[in-house]
Parts: C-alpha cells; structure tokens; sequence
C-alpha cells in the first residue's frame, strides 16, 4: 500500500488507508504500507499506533525545491527591500505563477518519488508481494505505484480519494501545468489494473474521460467509517437520548480549507438571533480542528462581525476519541463541501455513524445525493442564507420541544462500514491476479 500519510498522521487520507490496512487480513491479505517517516510528516497526532497495525516501511523524503525555497526565503526576510510595483514586477510575479505552477506537478511531493521506488522495489522483492495499491491524494503516490508496477510486472490498483483533473484547484495551475497534469492521470487510468473511486458520479466521470479503456476497469468503493473506532467509543456509554443540555450545540469537526468556511452559518444564526427566533443564550458552536482560519479570516472575527462571536468556541484538534464521542453528543453537525460536486468529505460517515442531524451546506453532486439517500440532513446551498435560517431553526425547535430528531437510516448508514468495504478491494485484488494468470 503506497501512501504518502499514514497515522500518526492526521490527514483523512492516511486514516483512510490505516483503515483499509486493518481490516485486509480478515480478507486474506496482509498488508505493507509504504510511507514517510516520523519526522517528515505534517501534523501529527498523540496518539500511538494500535497494536494490530500492519507492516510499515517507513522512507525517507528528498527536499522538494519549493520547500527549500521556503525555508531560505524565510532566512533571509528582514534583508530584502521592498521595490516599487510597475510592468516589470508584475512580468516576474506572472512568471513565478508559472514556474510555481510546474514545480507543483503532480504536487509538491515528488522528494519521496525516488525514496518510496527503491525501497518498493526492495519490498516486493523481499516479501513476494502479490499486489500493488496506491491512494491519492498526494498524486505522487500514483507516479510510485506507476513505477513500481512497470518496474516488478505487479498487479497495481489506482486508489482515486478525490479528482486529480478536472476541478478547481488550490495550487497554481497554468494551461501547461494543467495540460502535464492531464498525461500524467492517463498513464495512470491506463496503466493500473483496476481504478477505484470513490463516487459513482468520479467513476463515470473517469469512464467518460477515457472511453478508450474497458469500462469494467473503473469501478467504485465508498469512503466509510471504522465501526472498530465507534464500538470503542461507545463502549458503557448511555445512549444519545439520555443526553440533555441547557444549550443548542451546533458542532463542527475537521479543517476549514479550500473554500469551508462557517461564515453561511454565522450569517444565519445572526438574523435568527437578531430576530428573537433563537435565543443566543440557548445555543454554542463548538469548532474542533484546525479551525481558526477559513479563506485567509480568522474564524473568531467572522464569528463577531455576525454578532455572535460570544457563542463560538475553537476547540482545536481532539483525540480521536474524543472527537468521536462530541460528535454523537452534538445537536446539529455542521457539514461544509462547497464546490466538489465529485467529492464526498470523509467527515460525512463519521457524521452519519454519530446518529446526529446534520446541516450540509453543499451545492448538487455526491454529497447531497449520498444524504439523501441516507436522510437525517438539511441540504442548503452555501449561498441560502433564508434556507440555512430555517434549517437552523427547525433543528432548534427540534431540541427546545424534545420531540424526535431526524437523523439517517441505520441500516443504510450501516452499508459503509470499512470492514464490509475492504472486502471489495480484496475481490478487486485477486481478480487482477486471475486476469493475469488467465
């Protein structure tokens, strides 16, 4: 398994992979995960591995130019003058977007290209292995899976977490960076054996794309959550209806990036507020992550522009536990997906597994589908401000009356239990061996 994060990492990408990892030996494999060492990674939880984790081979990372640019920039800040604007600066900021753009193919992530291959190659070598996965993103995990295939005749399987081509994007980007991004995904699709997304709405999309390649190549496995993780969680513990609290709380889990931004809601809790429908003594919005920021505000001071800054609380990160159990305490979650029409937040499951009401501000595309399939959600676009109003206000009626909540249908909820899910990849992974002994 070939991902660039990997617990204690932080990232929901290395804690989708932690959990696929898990559970393939219930399915007959054994997993070798191949990722960074301890040192490299970016955030970083206190939390110890569990005792049942897989086979880790952890690499080291060659410094990507951009980081080293970074760190000597940082270096050498109080030595550098400031220069008037004009023609020529503004020539040498649109070719530093361009040559930034380049430097960030696929990503920023390429020092462990050379890093991951030889010790990958060592692996599968040692340890006979039988089948390759990369997940992405980072999409330099895809250019190690390419590799490695080509290089050991291995069955490999592209893991597509999210749309490498085809959406906006947060890093720069230019008609060049965006035209090499776009070989790069196709060598990819065309050289794995099996491509797996996460939404049926990206595997057509990917069919459509490449209508040149079988259409059975593409098939799709759900994100899901770590039913292991719950059982701990709610292990003695009463059940939610027991809970009573003197406030609303409207709670939040996760990082405010890309375009999430809590400012929608803020604007809504102000007018009902401003207009007596709610009363701001009776309800808390509690944000735990990486929330102090959203589209370069600070949190704090969107909260207090809508006059309500008092009832806003940035938690920060928790332990997983812990951030587990706040959830099934909540009143209302808080689901933020603007903009990703083929993306559905991982954050989605766990909400759906805490058995809480959830407001999803998401325009069309597969997060609304998947909670209306589900139920148990408000879907508002970001932009409604009367409609978030008025889901907000439903939920706190909900809760100020005691009257039954609307959450999500158990039994679907239940389909996207991980131990269930990664059986899917097992059958992908024999299947491509029996393709190739056939």
């Amino acid at each position: 398994m070939v991902t660039y994060d990997f617990p204690p990492s932080l990232e929901m990408g290395g804690r989708a992979c932690a959990q696929i990892a898990r559970y393939l030996p219930e399915y007959g494999w054994e997993p070798i995960v191949l990722t960074l060492q301890y040192r490299y990674l970016e955030r970083v939880g206190a939390e110890p591995e569990p005792a049942s984790s897989p086979d880790i081979v952890r690499t080291r990372v060659i410094p990507h130019p951009l980081f080293i640019y970074k760190s000597l920039k940082r270096l050498g800040r109080g030595f550098v003058e400031s220069r008037p604007d004009g023609p020529s600066r503004r020539k040498k900021s649109a070719f530093r977007r361009w040559l930034l753009s380049l430097l960030s193919i696929p990503d920023i992530y390429t020092g462990w290209l050379f890093p991951a291959v030889i010790s990958g190659i060592g692996i599968i070598r040692r340890q006979r292995v039988e089948h390759i996965v990369s997940s992405a993103p980072r999409w330099t995990n895809h250019l190690v899976g390419l590799v490695l295939a080509r290089v050991t005749g291995v069955p490999w399987t592209a893991h597509f977490r999210d749309p490498w081509t085809g959406i906006p994007r947060t890093k720069p980007e230019s008609s060049l960076s965006k035209a090499i991004d776009g070989v790069l995904e196709r060598i990819v699709v065309t050289r794995a054996d099996a491509v797996v997304g996460v939404t049926d709405l990206h595997t057509s999309q990917l069919r459509r794309m490449y209508p040149d390649l079988p259409p059975h190549k593409f098939l799709t496995i759900p994100n899901g959550f770590d039913e292991g993780e719950w059982e701990a969680v709610t292990a003695g513990t009463p059940g939610r209806g027991a809970v009573r609290r003197e406030q609303f709380v409207i709670r939040y889990a996760g990082t405010f990036y890309y375009q999430r931004n809590p400012l929608p809601l803020f604007r809504a809790l102000g007018a009902l507020i401003d207009s007596h429908d709610i009363d701001p003594d009776k309800v808390a919005i509690d944000l735990i992550g990486w929330c102090d920021e959203a589209q370069g505000h600070q949190v704090k001071e969107l909260a207090d522009e809508c006059g309500i800054g008092k009832l806003v609380t940035v938690t920060g990160p928790l332990t997983r536990n812990e951030s587990l159990r706040r959830m099934m305490e909540a009143d209302l979650l808080l689901l933020l997906a603007e903009e990703q029409p083929y993306q559905i937040p991982g954050k989605t499951y766990e909400y759906l597994r805490a058995g809480r009401p959830i407001l999803a501000l998401t325009s069309e595309g597969a997060t609304a589908e998947l909670l209306r399939k589900t139920g148990g959600a408000w879907i508002i676009d970001p932009s409604d401000t009367k409609g978030i109003a008025a889901a907000v206000q439903e939920a706190y009626q909900h809760w100020k009356d005691g009257v039954a909540e609307c959450v999500a249908d158990p039994d679907v909820v239940a389909s996207f239990d991980r131990r269930k899910l990664v059986g899917r990849f097992a059958e992908v992974f024999q299947s491509t061996i029996r393709e190739i002994e056939a």
